[in-house]
């Protein structure tokens, strides 16, 4: 159990680094693709990062990012039903953020 709350706290600190040291451009899609592909495959397993939330956040502060992904995963009817789906930003952060902030034995 402990490994899975390490991972999931990894994980939901990346997305937030990944928000703050990308720029909000085409050559930054890639490393947005590759993590939230990543990122899908945990989420088939129990516990996944809360994907919802992360791309809720990534269009509200990527926008071009947000857009580039979608057209680079526009195939993928999983990424093309969660670039629709969403949340209040707000929401989201406050979702995330207590997971990224979860000590060793909470949870």
């Amino acid at each position: 159990m402990r490994g899975k709350i390490t991972e999931l706290k990894r994980n939901t600190g990346k997305s937030f680094l990944l928000l703050q040291n990308y720029l909000n451009d085409f050559d930054s899609t890639l490393v947005f693709v590759q993590f939230l592909h990543s990122f899908k495959r945990e989420n088939d397993q129990e516990d996944g990062l809360p994907f919802i939330e992360c791309m809720t956040l990534l269009k509200e502060h990527e926008p071009n990012i947000f857009r580039l992904l979608r057209k680079c995963t526009e195939d993928d009817p999983l990424f093309s039903f969660l670039s629709v789906v969403s949340v209040k930003p707000q929401q989201a952060a406050s979702c995330l953020q207590p997971i990224y902030e979860c000590k060793r034995g909470e949870r």
